[in-house]
């Protein structure tokens, strides 16, 4: 991986945190927007510091067998905050 992707991928980083934190203090309505900038951060870190453009079809797969799994997990979590 060159020098220029992986700047360019820590400046999106920053770039996306900042917007969340933004977000998250001066509009605290829209705080459901900063989930999607927290995805959008896993996903950038998942396409070019894990490079899983570059693996097997297998490894792809199992990388999204893992988020699925998360994703049930904090779902669940949330669901039994949210009903107590």
């Amino acid at each position: 991986m060159s020098l220029h992707t992986l700047l360019l991928s820590y400046l999106g980083l920053l770039a996306l945190l900042g917007a969340n934190v933004l977000l998250a203090l001066w509009l605290p309505a829209w705080s459901s927007w900063v989930l999607l900038g927290a995805a959008g951060q896993a996903v950038l870190v998942f396409l070019s510091f894990i490079q899983l453009t570059q693996h097997s079809a297998l490894v792809r797969f199992f990388a999204l067998g893992a988020g699925f799994w998360l994703l049930l997990l904090f779902s669940l979590t949330l669901a039994d905050l949210l009903t107590r």
